[in-house]
């Protein structure tokens, strides 16, 4: 039987979508499931939990078929570490999932790598996870590894030290100081 999992992330605005889609998709399809759902409510009998810590969900996506998750570039990553090409729903402001549209654009930049699958709606959901043998075929992990993110950081830091990186414009610099 195929096992997914889900996850909503941490943001305090509810994401009812997520956990209605895979709850439909779950009663057409029968798979097993269990959805980190955050701050919506539980949509029984979809089994869900409000909060997972890290390493847990970490170990719970190791064994999934299918990850399905929110735009969150964390979970997405954590996702693909995992070894999975994840379905991802971006949260919507016009929905009030959250305040801006920023997952919709990273996530759209992310399928157009083919690192991700976007579902459109309830039903191409319900379509990917039916295809689940096939979507592990297309995984895609395109993270370095301990070792080269050290080496690379290493070079970098090196680089700043010896004045090699370029200096920020002064707008550049203004602009940091006011995001901080």
């Amino acid at each position: 039987m195929t096992y997914v999992v889900g996850s909503v992330g941490t943001d305090h605005h509810p994401f009812p979508r997520l956990l209605n889609w895979i709850a439909l998709a779950q009663r057409e399809l029968g798979f097993a499931a269990l959805v980190q759902r955050g701050a919506t409510p539980a949509q029984p009998p979809l089994e869900t939990v409000e909060f997972i810590a890290a390493l847990d969900l970490e170990a719970m996506m190791t064994q999934a078929d299918v990850v399905v998750c929110h735009g969150g570039p964390g979970t997405i990553s954590l996702a693909m570490r995992c070894g999975h090409r994840p379905i991802v729903i971006a949260r919507d402001p016009v929905f009030g999932e959250h305040v801006d549209d920023h997952q919709q654009r990273y996530t759209r930049r992310l399928a157009a790598e083919g690192l991700v699958d976007l579902p459109a709606n309830a039903q191409a959901l319900l379509e990917l996870i039916a295809d689940a043998p096939a979507l592990a075929d297309r995984v895609h992990i395109p993270y370095q590894t301990s070792v080269e993110s050290a080496d690379r950081f290493s070079d970098l830091v090196t680089q700043l030290v010896t004045g090699v990186l370029p200096r920020r414009r002064l707008r550049q610099r203004i602009l940091l100081r006011r995001s901080l």
